[in-house]
């Protein structure tokens, strides 16, 4: 017997054309409730998997890893992130269009972020709004819980995040990553600051 909107034929190996064709069946389900439960999803994964670490390891070790999680992650996603400022893979970036980079990659997250600075000495990028962290992490923890997560992963996971990026521009050498202000500690923004070495390093 044939049906119609049969599960066994969504199979478009897609998230998209699949959650295009679940709606037909499911129309509670909107694309503004998919993508936040997804965002939800993922935080809650993230969050897990460092909780997990730093019970069985201990925090030191648990904050190693998770910072070369984060590298090998923006790793797999630089040629994404090459592809919205219409790069190669391969290719060399100025540090202005890493900024550039970084701007459009955030904006995936729903983290709102402008360069506020942006010479030829130094470049610095604000975030104002994390609701992945927001939303989810100060929600499901209890403050101090929350207080916790955050001063043992912010700054390790931002600095790898960041200096590999410049690795994989070809800038490491050029310029150095700085993280002065932290929106869970002030309210304000989380400040990202790229500083040309005076010298290259050799």
């Amino acid at each position: 017997m044939g049906c119609n909107n049969c599960a066994k034929d969504m199979r478009h190996n897609s998230f998209v054309d699949n959650v295009r064709d679940l709606m037909t069946v499911h129309p509670e389900l909107t694309w503004e409730q998919m993508y936040n439960d997804a965002m939800v999803l993922w935080t809650r994964h993230d969050y897990a998997a460092f909780k997990t670490m730093d019970d069985e390891l201990g925090t030191e070790k648990a904050v190693e890893l998770y910072a070369k999680l984060w590298a090998l992650r923006t790793r797999m996603e630089w040629n994404d992130l090459l592809a919205m400022i219409d790069k190669k893979p391969g290719d060399k970036l100025t540090i202005h269009e890493l900024a550039d980079a970084m701007v459009k990659s955030f904006a995936l997250y729903g983290n709102p972020v402008e360069i506020i600075e942006a010479t030829d000495e130094v470049v610095t990028l604000r975030c104002y709004d994390c609701p992945y962290t927001t939303q989810v992490i100060w929600k499901t923890l209890s403050e101090k819980d929350a207080e916790e997560y955050n001063q043992k992963i912010q700054v390790d996971c931002n600095y790898a995040i960041f200096e590999e990026m410049l690795k994989l521009s070809g800038l490491f050498d050029q310029w150095v990553f700085n993280f002065p202000s932290q929106l869970c500690l002030t309210n304000r923004y989380c400040e990202f600051n790229f500083t040309k070495i005076a010298r290259p390093l050799q």
